[in-house]
């Protein structure tokens, strides 16, 4: 990330990192940094990659597939319902609910261990 904030810096703001301390202040190059619009190479791969206005399309392309769908067969017996796009922050959370399954196993593996009915003690 730190080449990716050196070049945005740069090309939002005109602002070269070697002149930090000096040209300008660590507090003002931290308050441009924190204001990088969403296009900005920083926040790719984050929730933050996408504006509101990605949201929004996103939002309206998904209604628009699932008014279409609802004249099909499918919508009549309730199958293959359109997902929508993963967004950056439902892949967030998606990834975020992996990493919490993955590390509470050992923990819920210990309870079943203990359970009689599982076959434990």
């Amino acid at each position: 990330m730190p080449c990716e904030l050196r070049a945005d810096l740069q090309q939002y703001y005109g602002l070269n990192l070697d002149g930090m301390g000096v040209d300008y202040t660590h507090v003002h190059a931290a308050c441009c940094a924190a204001q990088l619009p969403a296009g900005a190479r920083v926040w790719r791969g984050t929730a933050a990659e996408w504006s509101t206005v990605d949201y929004l399309v996103a939002s309206m392309e998904h209604t628009l597939r699932v008014i279409a769908w609802q004249s099909t067969e499918d919508a009549q017996k309730k199958r293959n319902y359109p997902k929508p796009v993963e967004t950056p922050a439902s892949r967030e959370e998606r990834e975020r609910h992996a990493a919490n399954a993955i590390a509470n196993r050992a923990w819920i593996d210990s309870i079943l261990a203990n359970d009689p009915d599982r076959g434990g003690e």
